[in-house]
């Protein structure tokens, strides 16, 4: 019995002492990131190539620039590129990439609690950074990796008077007068819910209380009604809001509404109305915050058929030439490689740096976000539903 005994205490052991080695091997997506992080451009072009021949890189992005043809015009891979939203995203890697099998090789997503909670808990989606840009690109933003940072604004009809300067302050968007701003609602698009959520961090509290006291004349009271004054204005403001389902909607119905309708769109979307008579709140120098400022997230599937393409794609992406071809041409999208600027397109729309917008505008709050997500979406959730 004794023997027996201790027969199953060296298995024990010796089971606890493989746990460890087994959970740090590789498999064989994380071999190829860390070789591919430091070969050159030509030595991992050659390895795509070798790897994937005439076959095609999938790519699941929620942002139509991911169908752009250059990527494939400089390295002769072909994709195939479907634009899901992040929450059909994270569905489709839990059937597919989840259960073993083979679904996308490249993801853009711009939800970072799902990303984090979901997708890379779950261990479904792999990390990979371009040892030659990796200097350019802030620490924060290497894991996971942001690709780019889009706008979402708030802009209104001036009426063609350009020196109009209508709203300069927040907290008019919570008052009775402008009851009808277009806002996509929060339960279907996940940078409206994070940008709310962010809202409630003490930072953006503090800015709130100013901008309150600037508007009102008087120092804030809690009423006792919130938790603070970043949830009142949320409240406040989203019993204002009419929610539309899409951008586009969003800029044509301020493009060709009456003086003074406003709304957040994102910016790239000034591009397909005409913009004579819209006024973008930054530039009026709106007090609070002239909108929200988020990532786009990419990363290599866990179970990807062609690694090799999927990181020289990255490595595309992150490029001054990738970039200005996917994401630079317009208004609204800023790379998370410091070294890559706008394009003079996107100044002629009033554009500027993305070092501006991280001064105005309401930057997606990761860190903030795991930590009161359950209680600030539970909030939001119920006021949403009540409107």
């Amino acid at each position: 019995m004794k023997k027996i005994v201790s027969l199953l205490i060296a298995l024990t052991l010796c089971t606890a002492l493989l746990i460890p080695v087994l959970a740090l091997a590789e498999t064989d997506v994380q071999k190829v990131i860390s070789e591919a992080a430091s070969m050159s451009w030509e030595d991992l072009l050659a390895k795509a190539q070798a790897e994937i021949g005439s076959n095609e890189l999938h790519i699941y992005g929620t942002t139509s620039r991911v169908n752009e043809e250059t990527f494939t015009e400089k390295t002769g891979i072909k994709i195939v590129a479907s634009n899901p939203n992040d929450s059909q995203i994270y569905e489709l890697l839990e059937n597919e990439t989840g259960k073993g099998i083979y679904g996308p090789d490249v993801v853009l997503t711009q939800d970072s609690f799902m990303l984090i909670n979901n997708a890379i808990a779950s261990g479904w989606l792999e990390n990979y950074v371009p040892d030659a840009y990796k200097a350019n690109i802030l620490e924060s933003d290497q894991y996971p990796l942001v690709c780019a940072y889009l706008t979402r604004l708030f802009f209104y009809n001036n009426g063609g008077q350009k020196d109009m300067k209508l709203f300069t302050n927040v907290w008019q968007f919570t008052e009775p007068e402008y009851k009808g701003l277009e806002f996509k609602n929060p339960m279907d698009e996940k940078t409206s819910m994070n940008f709310l959520i962010s809202l409630t961090s003490d930072k953006w509290q503090a800015k709130l209380t100013e901008a309150y006291k600037s508007y009102y004349g008087k120092d804030y009271v809690p009423s006792g009604d919130f938790a603070n004054i970043s949830y009142e204005w949320i409240y406040r403001f989203l019993m204002n809001c009419t929610f539309i389902s899409k951008d586009s909607t969003i800029a044509a119905d301020i493009a060709g509404g009456a003086p003074g309708s406003a709304g957040l769109f994102v910016f790239s979307k000034l591009r397909s109305v005409d913009a004579t008579n819209i006024s973008i709140c930054a530039k009026d120098d709106i007090e609070g915050f002239a909108g929200l400022l988020y990532p786009i997230y990419i990363m290599v599937a866990s179970n990807a058929k062609y690694p090799y393409a999927a990181c020289l794609y990255i490595n595309y992406l992150m490029s001054e030439e990738g970039y200005q071809n996917v994401f630079g041409k317009d208004m609204g999208s800023y790379s998370a490689n410091s070294s890559v600027g706008i394009s003079e397109n996107a100044r002629k729309y009033g554009d500027e740096p993305l070092s501006y917008w991280q001064g105005c505008a309401v930057i997606e709050d990761s860190v903030h976000i795991q930590s009161v997500y359950a209680l600030a979406y539970t909030q939001i959730a119920q006021w949403c539903a009540s409107k």
